[in-house]
């Protein structure tokens, strides 16, 4: 009898600590924090510009492999069909990525994928980054997913992040650093001159290292969640065509286990019928080609990966 009285006080405080948590996490959604701020004023310029666009488009949809590494100005100056970069980071997730595509497309539109090589590995547990994104700016979002979904979102807020979703509720500030001007009307950024790398970037080049690309296998949920986004797009009569994400040549990649997962790859869009621009190895580049990251062009390195991309995806344009 103590021990069932013991339980039940348990089970009640439980359910209060739950219960509380609860209210403190929805407390805040909807309150903008500063440190995913520059993710939305990027992303109003794209998504202004993209419905903007009554005819037929092409969408650039993955991290900032593609928001560094393609040029969707010089996309539509050669192809004559507009462009939208839609690409901000891989952090928001290959879930988000993804249906914020769905939200931009319409029919007759093209959808360019570059995906990272880790989201290829997502299991899609949201980051930090994304959950700060979609509590502070898009609610609506995480209204749209399941439950399930929904749960890690709550179960993977932290402490810190609660905090200060609460005090910007109760004293909400403004930012004085604008983030528009990193961009221009296409979506491409515009901060990555070669002629503006500090020296401290050269060097630190000599600190990156390949990907640790986890036994080298598309992880199910990827492979699922990447199947519904081809099926979805085949419905709504949008094409999809894939590629290759810009990252560093380093040797490891030419190893045996490497060019299997690259071939991994390459059989899930076959397997779905959507074709795949180039090869793997079209677009690893030499470090000297590359911003502040493993995944950012320099300018100049882009100016070379968009031409590249324009020459193999003319073909495709001609024929949807």
């Amino acid at each position: 009898m103590l021990y069932t009285k013991y339980l039940k006080y348990i089970l009640i405080g439980f359910a209060i600590a739950c219960l509380t948590y609860l209210g403190i996490v929805f407390y805040q959604i909807g309150v903008p924090t500063q440190t995913a701020r520059w993710i939305y004023e990027l992303d109003r310029i794209k998504i202004s510009y993209a419905k903007s666009i009554e005819s037929p488009k092409i969408l650039l949809v993955s991290g900032s492999n593609t928001l560094y590494g393609l040029s969707c100005a010089t996309i539509f100056q050669e192809t004559k069909i507009p462009c939208v970069n839609t690409a901000l980071t891989q952090e928001l997730g290959l879930d988000y990525i993804l249906s914020h595509a769905q939200r931009l497309a319409n029919p007759n539109d093209t959808i360019l994928i570059p995906l990272e090589y880790q989201l290829y590995l997502s299991k899609g547990s949201p980051s930090e980054l994304s959950i700060d994104y979609v509590f502070g700016y898009d609610p609506n979002y995480f209204k749209s997913v399941d439950l399930f979904a929904q749960i890690k979102y709550i179960g993977g807020i932290s402490s810190d992040r609660l905090i200060q979703g609460i005090s910007t509720k109760l004293k909400p500030t403004s930012s004085q650093k604008k983030y528009a001007n990193r961009i221009n009307q296409y979506g491409d950024t515009l901060d990555n001159g070669k002629d503006k790398m500090t020296e401290q970037q050269f060097k630190l080049m000599d600190t990156w290292s390949p990907f640790t690309l986890n036994k080298y296998a598309i992880d199910n949920y990827a492979k699922n969640k990447i199947i519904e986004f081809i099926t979805w797009s085949r419905k709504n009569n949008i094409n999809v065509i894939a590629t290759w994400p810009s990252t560093v040549n380093f040797e490891v990649y030419q190893k045996p286990d490497t060019q299997a997962f690259f071939q991994n790859i390459e059989s899930l869009y076959q397997s779905q019928g959507v074709p795949v621009l180039g090869k793997a190895e079209d677009f690893l580049y030499d470090k000297s080609l590359f911003f502040n990251s493993v995944y950012h062009l320099n300018d100049i390195g882009r100016n070379q990966r968009t031409k590249q991309i324009i020459n193999l995806i003319q073909p495709y344009l001609k024929n949807s």
